[in-house]
């Protein structure tokens, strides 16, 4: 299968998607939200988690007045870099909290992982408590191509989890996870697509670099839209039949995001996404949807199996990573000459931010 390819930011953005605030976080705690995830089991919850120096541990918070209900810790878990957190149901159509403990800001972690608990049940009654979730199932992961930075997960109805990469070069690799956890060894991740990013001009984040780096990812609650974020703007994809990697050679919609200081997470709820930023206190828009173009609407961009300098897949169905020097794309190059000394900055803030 060739691996599905798409240039992310040529897409047109949808006029008129200015967010509207919904709520404000309230707790102190909460502050270094790097994901978001829309309760199933629990309407009109939204659970978020702090990125790394946090304890293993998420919180349940009122989705109209951003009140913590609850706070639940993870037994077992160790929170290295959680930067993402998905809701979705589970392959036993359980829903469930996914935690991607995948950061990796100096690529060099021999193995990440993903962790998943069954969504509680949130008691509105009894609020403020600190609880303790059952065991979690443990994904321990490993690129095939060596160490990579990610900050983005989404999950699939039936529980079909994706990672996706973050470069400030734009080039954002697609994983999929193994079906089935096994905590007793590492598992490999498989590549199913890439996507490219290139400058959009929509502020946001600590520098225009912003534009070019994948922050998180969601699925809707029915799996027929697939979101993945930047800190400045979102891309939207219709998904067919689950396919992920015929889905990213479509095109994709892209929204301009309300500017945040660093947004990170985002999660579909209805006709809108919600996203989150970091930074105690921070505001968690609604941005309106709009309409997603139909299969037979989109146009499909050249694959990675006509570009051989980029990906490939081997005869056992593993993509492995080549040069992406050579795949980079010109414009990218002569925008990178005018950022070089502003990116050299960046990539150190961005780095520390997380520690």
């Amino acid at each position: 299968m060739a691996l599905g390819t798409t240039g992310a930011a040529g897409a047109a953005p949808v006029p008129g998607t200015a967010g509207r605030p919904v709520f404000r976080f309230a707790d102190s705690r909460i502050d270094e939200a790097s994901g978001i995830g829309v309760g199933i089991a629990s309407p009109g919850v939204v659970y978020v988690q702090n990125d790394s120096g946090d304890a293993a541990r998420f919180f349940a918070v009122d989705a109209s007045t951003g009140a913590t209900l609850a706070v639940y810790s993870v037994p077992g878990a160790q929170n290295v870099d959680w930067e993402d957190l998905a809701v979705a149901r589970d392959a036993r159509g359980v829903p469930s909290v996914w935690l991607a403990d995948i950061g990796d800001n100096d690529a060099a972690r021999q193995e990440v992982r993903i962790y998943r608990v069954d969504e509680p049940v949130v008691d509105r009654a009894r609020a403020g408590l600190q609880l303790v979730t059952a065991e979690p199932s443990v994904w321990r992961l490993r690129y095939p191509g060596g160490p990579a930075d990610a900050e983005a997960l989404a999950v699939a109805p039936g529980g079909a989890g994706y990672v996706v990469t973050k470069s400030f070069f734009g080039e954002s690799a697609v994983y999929a996870v193994p079906a089935t956890a096994d905590p007793t060894r590492v598992q490999t991740l498989r590549q199913v697509a890439e996507i490219r990013f290139s400058m959009t001009g929509t502020p946001g984040g600590p520098s225009a670099i912003g534009q070019l780096t994948a922050t998180g990812a969601a699925m809707s609650a029915d799996g027929h839209v697939l979101a993945v974020r930047t800190y400045s703007d979102a891309y939207l994809w219709p998904v067919s039949r689950g396919d992920i990697a015929a889905t990213l050679r479509g095109s994709p919609v892209r929204l301009a995001l309300p500017e945040q200081r660093l947004g990170e997470g985002v999660a579909v709820q209805g006709s809108a996404l919600l996203v989150d930023s970091e930074g105690a206190g921070s505001t968690v828009y609604a941005v309106p949807m709009r309409l997603l173009p139909t299969r037979s609407d989109t146009t499909a961009p050249t694959t990675a199996a006509s570009e051989p300098d980029t990906v490939r897949t081997d005869a056992t169905g593993t993509a492995t990573q080549r040069s992406t020097t050579a795949g980079t794309a010109w414009w990218l190059w002569f925008g990178l000459g005018a950022l070089v000394l502003a990116g050299a900055g960046v990539a150190v803030s961005l780095r520390r931010r997380s520690r």
